[in-house]
């Protein structure tokens, strides 16, 4: 019964849509971002300077200002860029004003970090083009209404910055302290490019620091040196350095792991994602595939869920007094919530949708299950393809895998494969399963 309450317990607080925090004192704010920070050493510089800032601002009521910075290098946000984003929430619910800063100028660099060849430089256009859903799929986390926030551009100033004011910082910045970059070494071990401009690229993410003079900035682990190049770059302006704070980077959805045991990240380039504006089944049914172990990552990264909390569920688990598929399940509702307004009408509906798919009482034909019209002289391919968002080739590829079946009396068995070229409409009615969780009926065109 003790299990049983504290899982109920747990629940509602998570699950809560009152995300007020403005009520902690200095102490108890101060935990709970220690609380999320990264899980490794000096993922907060320093501590006691925001220990004495976040004292500071209760003392006066003035808020901290607190800088996020995203280059839109890419037009779309999944869950581990949304990391960050939700430890900015957590500072905005705290009461704290949000200085986010938009790279369109940097984004045409590219920053460097983590990667062994450069960056293929994108022009005005194209980071405009990537801009564009940005605020929509950022405001998922983040709250635009509020005057908690100020969004700025950094080319507003970068393209007012002359070459004599710019020379002043450089002249102090140690190019030996650039080179100590690990990934610029194993860059210059092969013999791969590195450009002028990624050289500077993090002094061109201080100089957003000088301008706004932030107390606090947030960012992943692999900001860890252009965070402090930040604080550096400050110290050479006369300001009093930046408070860093970096978070661990968000583990795939596929739960796989590199030669040295680390979980591979969140990558669209490994499509081991979930994106942000997911649907909420698609969402849900993902949440649910991965491993236990991933599961613990995920609660600590993505939830509000305490260190102490986050040790008493595991133990419960591992005593057998809770099941991991519950525990699960509570991950996935949350994590549905979070990106859907807390609206728990559709939370419940992708649970009950994984439920006729997946759950005990699963149905043969499941009840999200999409009509598809067929029209005259549209393949059986073509109409999958169209109706689940793949093209033809993958189709293919997800029939060669074994993934794609046709009901058939009471089970779903495979599909051969010459039915792909054959009329759609000539198997009206027939309810065919595509990979793990579409499931298409068809119908004819009217």
């Amino acid at each position: 019964m003790e299990a049983i309450k504290f899982f109920d317990d747990l629940e509602e607080r998570l699950l809560s849509s009152d995300r007020d925090l403005s009520g902690l004192t200095a102490e108890e704010q101060f935990e709970m971002i220690i609380s999320r920070a990264g899980q490794f050493q000096d993922s907060v510089v320093s501590e006691q300077s925001l220990l004495e800032r976040l004292k500071e601002s209760k003392r006066t009521g003035i808020p901290l200002k607190v800088k996020f910075g995203i280059d839109p290098t890419g037009a779309q946000i999944h869950l581990g860029h949304a990391v960050p984003l939700l430890n900015l929430r957590m500072f905005q619910d705290m009461g704290h004003q949000i200085e986010l800063v938009i790279g369109d100028f940097t984004a045409m660099i590219g920053d460097p970090s983590g990667r062994n060849t450069e960056r293929e430089p994108l022009t005005q256009e194209m980071v405009a083009k990537n801009m564009a859903t940005y605020e929509s799929q950022a405001s998922k986390v983040i709250d635009f209404d509020s005057s908690s926030i100020t969004k700025h551009f950094n080319s507003e100033w970068m393209s007012k910055l002359t070459i004599w004011e710019w020379i002043k910082f450089q002249s102090q910045v140690s190019v030996m302290e650039v080179f100590q970059r690990e990934d610029f070494k194993k860059r210059m071990q092969v013999g791969t490019g590195i450009t002028l401009a990624e050289l500077e690229y993090a002094c061109y993410m201080g100089y957003d620091s000088v301008v706004l003079e932030p107390d606090i900035e947030i960012g992943g682990k692999d900001q860890f040196l252009n965070l402090h190049m930040c604080r550096n770059m400050m110290r050479i302006a006369g300001q009093k350095p930046e408070t860093i704070i970096t978070y661990n980077i968000l583990s795939g959805v596929s739960g796989a792991k590199d030669a040295d045991g680390r979980f591979l990240k969140m990558s669209k380039s490994l499509n081991n994602y979930i994106a942000v504006e997911e649907t909420p089944n698609e969402m849900y049914g993902k949440v649910m595939s991965v491993t236990d172990e991933v599961m613990w990552v995920w609660f600590r990264e993505l939830t509000r869920i305490t260190p102490s909390e986050l040790d008493q569920l595991r133990l419960f688990v591992e005593e057998g007094e809770l099941h991991p598929k519950d525990v699960k399940r509570l991950l996935a509702r949350i994590i549905v919530a979070t990106f859907n307004n807390f609206d728990f009408n559709i939370v419940s509906v992708a649970e009950s949708s994984f439920d006729s798919k997946f759950g005990k009482e699963k149905e043969l034909i499941p009840n999200d299950t999409v009509n598809a019209e067929a029209k005259e002289g549209e393949t059986l391919v073509a109409l999958l393809a169209v109706a689940t968002g793949n093209s033809r080739s993958q189709i293919n590829r997800i029939l060669s895998g074994k993934g794609l079946k046709v009901l058939r009396g009471s089970k779903y068995v495979l599909v051969e494969k010459d039915m792909l070229a054959q009329q759609a409409k000539d198997f009206e009615g027939c309810v065919f399963k595509v990979g793990k969780r579409n499931f298409i009926k068809i119908v004819l065109a009217k």
